[in-house]
């Protein structure tokens, strides 16, 4: 499919965004997961105390404080899950409510310089947050969701859907749970989305590493289903059924046989901020390793939350030397920002050069400087109000890509007013890299 007409903010070419969201339906999980995994399903249900909450395998979820770890006997369950028969039926229809749709979030109401209600009259906000009411529905809708990409001059973009993120995390310790949902979730995302949407939408179906044999089956059905791109969470692999709160590198060879089948088939792998085990650490430092994100203090977000687990998983993939072994692998690191990144790549050549030996490389040698081999097999999205100019000159032009992180409130509304914006430093060539360019050849393999 050829995009629309282009709008009037047309920069000369369509861009292509690195870090965008499309809304899955709530009961996609238990539409498509297999019946005889019913009671492992993801769920949305009204709790005892009447309130909306978020059960995983009969579990609240980690993040919700008011319910603890409140467990349910099998009489308040079915008693909470109600009518059940929608298990396992497949494709459906999301019931549209009566009136206006609510929108609890503006797209780039938590920004600062690039908050878009920022200066406007009171009319003017209410003009602007009642045009977005009406657009909403285009975040879960795919039709729309195209034409809302052509308003917005929007060739291509990666797209991921929320709940993927924090579902390893949830089910940390029930790796049966983690996968049943997993290809749910991926069921869904093929049949009624689609992969590759029109060559256009790319939705990465997501594959825990939790247990290497599962990993595989799951990477061969997508591949067979048509993805070209898969997800994964940053930070360590999950530490597998004995040892669920443990982890391992992405690159241990325990998973040489999953690597390599994405190695030879030219899958890419896209890697997004979401929930990690990180916060067990704290336990190290006088903190309550118990603590979810809402909940982290000061030390605990800095700590734990985004760039500690893209630093880990960066320099594990490169000084555990996986690209020797999977020449063939490419990255995109989504909304994990760039702040962390040029003395990532600094502290590696420091160990490089020092002689420092890499893990499973021959001779415990990389063939090359470890900013060479970023720079040659990762491309990575700055927070929209990142200092752009700052990471180019440390990591080169390169790696940089677009991510707008729309339809979330820390996005951008307006994705191509990020280049005045961000990047007027830049000649016409190089911000043509960053918004369009790199991440084309990532989605194309080339």
């Amino acid at each position: 499919m050829t995009p629309g007409p282009m709008t009037d903010t047309d920069l000369g070419y369509w861009i292509n965004d690195a870090d965008n969201h499309f809304n899955e339906p709530p009961d996609c999980f238990e539409r498509y997961i297999d019946p005889k995994d019913a009671d492992l399903a993801i769920r949305y249900v009204t709790g005892p105390d009447g309130e909306r909450m978020q059960l995983f395998a009969g579990v609240p979820s980690k993040f919700d404080a008011s319910q603890g770890q409140a467990t349910f006997s099998k009489d308040e369950l079915e008693k909470i899950l109600g009518d059940t028969s929608n298990v396992g039926t497949g494709r459906g229809t999301v019931p549209q409510e009566e009136g206006e749709p609510e929108l609890a979030i503006i797209p780039g109401m938590l920004l600062n310089r690039l908050n878009p209600l920022k200066g406007l009259s009171d009319e003017e906000r209410k003009a602007f947050v009642a045009d977005f009411r009406q657009k909403s529905e285009a975040f879960g809708n795919r039709d729309l969701r195209l034409a809302l990409m052509d308003e917005q001059g929007i060739e291509k973009a990666l797209m991921f859907p929320s709940a993927a993120h924090d579902i390893e995390y949830e089910f940390v310790e029930n790796v049966p749970a983690l996968y049943a949902n997993i290809r749910a979730f991926n069921r869904w995302m093929h049949e009624e989305v689609g992969y590759r949407a029109e060559e256009r939408m790319f939705l990465p179906p997501y594959i825990a590493l939790a247990d290497p044999d599962l990993a595989v089956k799951e990477l061969e059905q997508v591949i067979t289903d048509g993805a070209t791109i898969f997800q994964t969470k940053a930070g360590h692999a999950h530490g597998g059924a004995a040892n669920p709160w443990g982890g391992r590198s992405p690159a241990d060879p325990v998973y040489d046989r999953f690597w390599s089948i994405v190695n030879e088939a030219g899958m890419r792998l896209a890697v997004h901020l979401g929930g990690t085990d990180y916060q067990k650490y704290g336990a190290e430092w006088s903190e309550d390793p118990s603590t979810v994100l809402g909940d982290f203090d000061a030390f605990q977000w800095m700590s734990y939350w985004g760039d500690r687990p893209a630093m880990d998983f960066t320099s594990a993939m490169i000084l555990h030397n996986f690209f020797g072994r999977f020449p063939n692998v490419k990255v995109c690191l989504s909304e994990l920002g760039t702040v962390w990144l040029p003395y990532t790549l600094r502290k590696m050549d420091h160990a490089f050069l020092m002689g420092r030996k890499a893990k499973w490389a021959e001779n415990g040698r990389l063939d090359r400087r470890p900013s060479e081999i970023f720079r040659e097999h990762f491309v990575v999205a700055p927070y929209p109000e990142e200092n752009v100019q700052r990471v180019v000159a440390e990591v080169g032009i390169e790696p940089i890509v677009f991510g707008s992180d729309f339809p979330h409130g820390e996005g951008l509304a307006f994705p191509s007013q990020y280049v005045a914006a961000q990047l007027a430093g830049f000649s016409e060539a190089d911000q043509r890299r960053i918004m369009r360019d790199n991440l084309e050849q990532f989605l194309l393999g080339v």
